[in-house]
């Protein structure tokens, strides 16, 4: 019996890379507390004698990631990173578009010779039972015509709520698009596919399947040049609470696994950050790699020769010794020489000071 106790008792042990449920759950309420605390000041503190709606507050919810190095590497990525949730923040984003200022709007970009081989109510019909509609289907070349001007299509993507695009023209949008269209989650183009892996050619089916996998349980991240990574996982009142700590518990898994993540935190737009996670094995690692850089490091010494005198400079000292005029050091380094050379006079007398004679006993 007491062996089955303690058996238990090991294999409930948390990993070092997990997070405990418990703490994340902890997490969300705090954060559902302090929006409604926000949002009950505001109405209290509000002065508006004309009755109008007061604004609301920010239920924006992020994920802050924190890598050992670089999440893209050196080059700029534009393509999103789709990480596996099990409640896509895109559904509950178009049902609380319904009382927005801003209705939820998907846009499908085609290759130039796909664009006629399907409609928006041939997918009507094929998604409307998953409460998903492509309001417009548009192709490349249409960005690079129609929309070539500036105004125009910044008005026309900003409709849009969710972009996706067939994985062969994704890497081309960024020239026809602008960078400025990529600093928004909601206007950065989404990858799908279109064809089979067995063919080459477009196929309905792969694009309805590509278009469900992405709007029911895929969630996408930008991934930074940087070491910190924010992912966008919707807003508070979106989610009932546990859907919304299950999509923390996948995107933090996923990152964990495919990254070296040194901390993960979670907040809103305008909470405190709340920490989640630490890995502490990754930063014995860092500082063990510095300690070993300074073990293969030559050795320096503070002390340089000046005059014939070796004397020893602040690191200010030594900056200013590399940039000045070798015939100006012994003038503008004078009271480090003086004081060399009476700390070496002073061991010099101390060494011909006579010892005292040992005591016989």
């Amino acid at each position: 019996m007491a062996k089955t106790r303690s058996s238990n008792k090991k294999n409930s042990v948390v990993s070092a890379t997990e997070i405990p449920q418990e703490r994340i759950t902890k997490a969300v309420e705090q954060l559902t507390k302090f929006v409604a605390k926000q949002t009950k000041e505001e109405q209290e503190n509000s002065k508006n004698l004309l009755g109008d709606d007061i604004e609301d507050v920010d239920q924006n919810v992020s994920l802050i990631a924190v890598n050992t190095t670089s999440f893209s590497g050196s080059t700029k990525q534009f393509k999103m990173k789709l990480v596996d949730v099990e409640n896509s923040l895109y559904k509950p984003w178009n049902k609380e578009s319904a009382t927005a200022s801003k209705d939820f709007k998907v846009l499908l970009i085609l290759k130039d010779q796909d664009v006629d081989k399907i409609s928006e109510d041939d997918l009507f019909d094929a998604l409307n039972e998953d409460g998903i509609t492509i309001d417009e289907i548009i192709s490349a070349n249409t960005l690079k015509t129609t929309y070539k001007a500036y105004e125009a299509r910044r008005a026309f993507i900003q409709q849009f709520s969710l972009i996706l695009s067939d994985d062969n023209v994704i890497t081309t949008l960024p020239k026809l698009l602008g960078g400025k269209f990529y600093e928004k989650v909601e206007t950065t183009p989404i990858g799908i596919k279109t064809q089979p892996s067995t063919k080459k050619q477009f196929s309905k089916e792969t694009l309805i399947n590509s278009i469900k996998k992405v709007y029911l349980h895929k969630l996408p991240i930008k991934l930074p040049r940087g070491t910190t990574l924010n992912a966008h996982l919707g807003q508070l009142n979106w989610f009932e609470q546990k859907d919304l700590i299950k999509n923390v518990e996948s995107v933090s898994k996923h990152l964990i696994d495919n990254y070296k993540i040194r901390s993960i935190f979670i907040k809103t737009n305008k909470s405190p950050v709340l920490p989640l996670y630490y890995n502490t094995k990754v930063v014995e690692e860092l500082l063990a790699a510095k300690e070993d850089a300074k073990k293969d490091e030559p050795a320096t010494s503070d002390k340089v020769t000046i005059d014939g005198v070796e004397v020893e400079l602040s690191n200010f000292e030594k900056s200013l010794l590399e940039i000045a005029n070798p015939k100006d050091l012994s003038s503008i380094f004078s009271k480090n020489i003086k004081d060399a050379k009476r700390t070496r006079d002073d061991a010099e007398d101390e060494a011909k000071q006579p010892q005292p004679k040992k005591s016989k006993k």
